[in-house]
């Protein structure tokens, strides 16, 4: 690249700065894709020599802004109310009439999304069927993975399964990450939303207990006596599940007495909350963290004295950043 953008690049320190700066600056961007061709091209190779059932694997280009400011206008059809550099999901939600056709139009998947005309005489978005209706009425959305009845271990066939309503849930990816997940929803599981903490009777850790909502006197007051009767440790939920506080209260159930404090403890501000041993949960007797430490990580987590002893180092989080021309140079060429 050019000492200009070299110069550019070297002041970006993630991935969404170095876009927003290449997006100004066509300079920057071309000699950005100019540094990562050899490496794609590589790629690309590697991934065509692989075969599965007798088919080679295709690689195929990334859409280019020509053909992504063309589907852009085709969307802009359907929600005229949507702006190109507002398309995360979470601004996506807000647009009503985007989120309606999706829902009488569309078939989304974790690595699929399909569309399909309504025929609805009403829609003033899908123009007339091109094809004969009786081809038409026998075309449906992509099925899902789904066990043979007959043999479990394999899946049907294509054939076995198109035009049948199916779902997600024998997807080998998905079925990993629900196996891995927390019962809670994960708009709950943050910092923010740390109502209290409870402490394990076996390690006596302290763990973070979430609410999406600060809880009402009423239900602080049926939390604190159901505590009363109850010896809680790590990875057992709360309360029963047909207690009226399961709804609301949650703890992390994916943990046990091995694995250290919680990170957004360590992080919370919340009333209450005291320094204590990322390890072992004890807030007293820390260890000064080394000089050479604090000068490459923006967060240490504290250690006691016990659990260096024990051979336990600090924890550290978020290097910090040396803007190094030739390393960055590496990690782009």
């Amino acid at each position: 690249m050019s000492d200009e953008s070299e110069a550019l690049f070297d002041k970006a320190d993630i991935l969404d700065e170095i876009r927003d700066k290449a997006s100004k600056n066509s300079n920057l961007e071309k000699g950005l894709r100019d540094c990562i061709k050899d490496v794609q091209n590589l790629l690309h190779n590697r991934s065509e020599r692989l075969v599965l059932k007798d088919q080679y694997f295709k690689c195929y280009d990334a859409a280019n802004e020509h053909d992504i400011n063309g589907l852009f206008q085709s969307i802009l059809k359907v929600d005229p109310s949507l702006i190109r550099s507002e398309i995360t999901q979470a601004q996506l939600t807000r647009h009503t009439e985007l989120i309606s056709f999706m829902k009488t139009h569309c078939h989304e998947r974790a690595y699929s999304f399909q569309i399909k005309k309504c025929q609805n005489v009403l829609c003033d978005i899908c123009t007339p069927i091109r094809l004969p209706q009786t081809i038409f009425d026998n075309l449906y959305f992509l099925p899902d993975p789904t066990p043979a009845l007959d043999s479990p271990e394999h899946y049907s066939s294509f054939q076995a399964v198109y035009g049948k309503q199916t779902s997600e849930e024998f997807c080998p990816s998905l079925q990993l990450n629900q196996a891995n997940a927390e019962p809670a929803p994960k708009s709950v599981l943050v910092s923010g939303k740390i109502r209290d903490y409870i402490m394990c009777c076996d390690c006596g850790k302290r763990r973070c207990v979430y609410s999406n909502k600060a809880l009402s006197q009423d239900e602080m007051q049926d939390f604190k006596q159901s505590l009363d009767v109850y010896d809680y440790s790590c990875g057992a939920p709360l309360f029963s599940d047909d207690h009226y506080l399961a709804e609301i209260l949650f703890v992390r159930v994916k943990i046990s007495c091995d694995i250290p404090v919680e990170i957004l403890y360590c992080s919370s501000r919340k009333s209450g909350n005291f320094d204590i041993c990322y390890y072992c949960g004890t807030d007293s007797d820390f260890v000064d963290s080394p000089s050479i430490l604090r000068t490459k990580y923006k967060i240490i987590y504290l250690l006691c004295q016990g659990c260096q002893d024990k051979g336990k180092e600090f924890s550290t989080r978020i290097e910090v950043k040396v803007n190094n021309n030739n390393s960055k140079r590496r990690k782009i060429s």
